[in-house]
C-alpha cells in the first residue's frame, strides 16, 4: 500500500523541474517550427515575384533587338 502515500519532497521538487524543462523544450519546438513554416511562407510568396519579373526582364530583352 505505498503507492498511496505521497512523494517525498525531493522527489516531487525533481518532477516539478523536469515537467518545466519539458515544457520549455516543447514550447521552443513549437517556435522554431512556427519560425520555419513563416520562412517558408514568406519564401513562396517572394518566389512568383522573382519569376514574374525574370520573365518580364528576359521578354524585353527579346524584344529590344527586334
Amino acid at each position: 500500500m505505498a503507492a498511496s502515500r505521497r512523494p517525498s519532497f525531493l522527489k516531487r521538487q525533481k518532477e516539478q523541474a523536469r515537467l518545466a524543462r519539458a515544457t520549455e523544450k516543447r514550447e521552443a519546438r513549437r517556435a522554431r517550427k512556427h519560425t520555419k513554416t513563416n520562412a517558408a511562407e514568406m519564401q513562396e510568396s517572394e518566389m512568383p515575384e522573382s519569376q514574374e519579373d525574370q520573365v518580364a526582364g528576359g521578354e524585353e530583352t527579346e524584344e529590344s533587338p527586334l
